[in-house]
C-alpha cells in the first residue's frame, strides 16, 4: 500500500470486520511512524483488568453497560492527543456509516483531517482468523456485522478513502 496519501492526515481510521487484519495492517504500515494508536478493544481490556484487580479480560466478559465508559475514554484520549498535535491511528471495527460518524464529527469539531482505510476481507477468512485468536469474538457477531457492513463513501466527510480488498 502507498502510505503517502495518508501521511498528512491527523487521523487515520483503520476499520473492518473482526479478523480482517486491522491490527496487523496497522502495525505493518504505521508502526514506524510517529502516529499514536488507539484501539477500543484494548481500552476494554485495560479497564476491565484495572477495575477487577488484574483478573484477565476476554470477549465473554464484554458488558454493554460498560461501553459508554469505553467510548468516553477513547474520545477523551483522541481529543487529548489531537490537542497535543499528535497524529493518530484509530484501529476499530467501524463497519457502518453510523459507527464511523463519531470520528468524523470529532475531527471536524477539532479542525483536523481524517481518512479511512477499510479492510474488505472476505467474511469466511475473517471467521477463520477470528476463531484462531485468543480473544475471539463470537462468530455470530462477525456474521451480523458482515450483514450490516457499509463501505465508506466520500460524503461521510473523509479526506481520503482507501479500500483494501482481500487483506
Amino acid at each position: 500500500m502507498d502510505r503517502a496519501r495518508l501521511d498528512s492526515l491527523n487521523i487515520i481510521l483503520v476499520c473492518g470486520l473482526p479478523g480482517s487484519g486491522k491490527s496487523h495492517f496497522s502495525k505493518k504500515y504505521f508502526q514506524d511512524t510517529d502516529r499514536r494508536r488507539i484501539n477500543r478493544k484494548e481500552i476494554r481490556r485495560h479497564l476491565y483488568e484495572m477495575l477487577n484487580f488484574g483478573r484477565t479480560w476476554s470477549e465473554d466478559k464484554f458488558n454493554e453497560t460498560d461501553e459508554f465508559l469505553v467510548k468516553h475514554v477513547e474520545r477523551k484520549t483522541i481529543e487529548h492527543l489531537l490537542q497535543a498535535r499528535q497524529r493518530l491511528l484509530v484501529d476499530n471495527t467501524s463497519v457502518t456509516r453510523s459507527s464511523r460518524q463519531a470520528y468524523v464529527s470529532l475531527a471536524q469539531r477539532m479542525h483536523c483531517s481524517i481518512g479511512v482505510v477499510f479492510l474488505n476481507t472476505p467474511v469466511k477468512l475473517c471467521l477463520e482468523r477470528n476463531a484462531q485468536q485468543a480473544d475471539s469474538v463470537p462468530g455470530l457477531a462477525v456474521t451480523n456485522l458482515a450483514a450490516a457492513l457499509e463501505l465508506p463513501t466520500e460524503n461521510e466527510g473523509f479526506r481520503e478513502i482507501v479500500i483494501v480488498e482481500n487483506y
